[in-house]
């Protein structure tokens, strides 16, 4: 009888368990429209895509010296002495070193571009973070997720969709009334 007790008990445990689990609430955000409404976000983007351009203008004119510098050689090259051919091929295998370390400086994980974007956009993307935290435990929820972000989402209900509420806590209008 005893043994009987603990199978029902260990049944009615897993059944509430399961019950619990099946009871998690979601919600979803889209962040490229919470992101789209944000000025400031806008204005970052801008920035950096200026900030991008300049740098790459930088990096295309040490390219253009190497052309140049390649182009010269190549005529010259049949009136230059064996020794004087090694010289400006070194100088221009070293341009081209300086070259990749400046695309790298600029360019790479952990570049000037990299650094600006954080300065920039980071603060922003914090912001949003905090208020999808915030909303996951005013609402709680057990877990929300991003739609524009993975698109092997199939299928969301839009009353499921929090990324007015987001754009609202963070001070912006939404056009139109809260869901």
């Amino acid at each position: 009888m005893k043994d009987l007790k603990r199978v029902i008990f260990l049944l009615i445990l897993s059944y509430s368990f399961a019950i619990a689990s099946a009871q998690t609430r979601y919600a979803f955000v889209n962040l490229d429209y919470i992101l789209a409404n944000i000025p400031e976000y806008a204005k970052a983007q801008r920035e950096l895509d200026d900030y991008s351009k300049k740098l790459q203008t930088e990096v295309d004119a040490v390219y253009q010296e190497i052309t140049v510098m390649q182009d010269k050689y190549n005529s010259d090259k049949v009136f230059l002495t064996a020794s004087m051919r090694e010289q400006r091929e070194k100088a221009i295998a070293e341009k081209e070193s300086k070259a990749r370390v400046l695309q790298q400086a600029y360019f790479g994980p952990q570049g000037e571009l990299f650094v600006k974007r954080e300065e920039l956009v980071k603060p922003i993307q914090d912001e949003i973070l905090e208020v999808v935290k915030d909303l996951a435990k005013e609402g709680n929820y057990g877990l929300i997720l991003d739609v524009s972000a993975d698109h092997s989402v199939l299928f969301y209900d839009p009353k499921l969709d929090k990324s007015k509420t987001v754009l609202r806590k963070l001070g912006y209008s939404t056009g139109k009334k809260e869901e």
